[in-house]
């Protein structure tokens, strides 16, 4: 059974698009054993409420991948891994920290008179009373982490676009990944104050979403690790001839 089961696994993460396989068994593996814990609890809003279960299972998700890629960074010696490593590991540390809500810490109430609220008003109003200059160092704070965020992706365009397009698995589920974290934000954010689906339901698909998204990294991260010693041999040999060439 072991072995059926990583040749299975072998084939969807060497196979194009075989992230498609491994997106349908998530989906039944995570969501069955959720339907069954909502049709059976007593009060089915604790699973989706804050620090509920659902939350809890995405903080766990996303420390294991942070985790895979803090080991990924002393096992892999290639420049070209490292440096997604370290963008993943940013990618992880964040979405944990949001999960665990540590950006809370950095409000007024916890860190005194050079704190900052989250709030278009607090950087272009007089509201708060707040001085220009610690607006301007928190939005350059904010500024570099959004572009150490977000760089990588258009500096890489080119080859993200190319091993999406062969139905690189690892690209796929990171893909997933942001899908799934984009509808976990559209329903936190932007639904918010809409009435058209209950408040039980707005929070049920925003976590079960952040949680999908913490998963699909996860296994995205796994399947980068994964590298089958006759795909690393063609690889190299595929480099070699490269190098070879551009040297004639």
């Amino acid at each position: 059974m072991t072995e059926l089961i990583l040749h299975w696994l072998e084939g969807a993460c060497e196979r194009p698009f075989g992230y498609v396989r491994l997106a349908g068994v998530i989906l039944a593996l995570a969501l069955t054993p959720l339907c069954g814990a909502y049709m059976l609890s007593a009060d089915p809003a604790r699973l989706h409420s804050e620090d509920g279960i659902i939350e809890t299972l995405s903080v766990i998700f996303w420390i294991g991948a942070l985790l895979l890629c803090l080991w990924a960074l002393f096992r892999r010696h290639d420049r070209h891994y490292r440096l997604i490593f370290i963008w993943l590991c940013l990618v992880c540390a964040l979405a944990a920290a949001r999960e665990l809500d540590a950006q809370i810490l950095l409000n007024p109430k916890y860190f005194g008179p050079y704190g900052v609220h989250y709030r278009i008003d607090w950087f272009f109003s007089n509201k708060f009373g707040v001085s220009i200059l610690l607006k301007l160092i928190w939005g350059a704070i904010f500024i570099v982490a959004f572009v150490c965020l977000f760089a990588p992706l258009f500096i890489l365009r080119r080859p993200i676009m190319r091993v999406i397009r062969n139905g690189d698995t690892a690209a796929g589920l990171f893909l997933l990944g942001i899908t799934a974290l984009a509808i976990g934000f559209i329903n936190d954010d932007i639904l918010r104050g809409t009435h058209f689906m209950s408040l039980d339901l707005r929070e049920a698909i925003e976590e079960t979403s952040e949680m999908l998204g913490a998963i699909f990294f996860l296994v995205g991260i796994c399947c980068l690790l994964w590298k089958p010693a006759p795909q690393h041999t063609v690889e190299c040999a595929e480099h070699a001839k490269t190098t070879g060439s551009s040297r004639l």
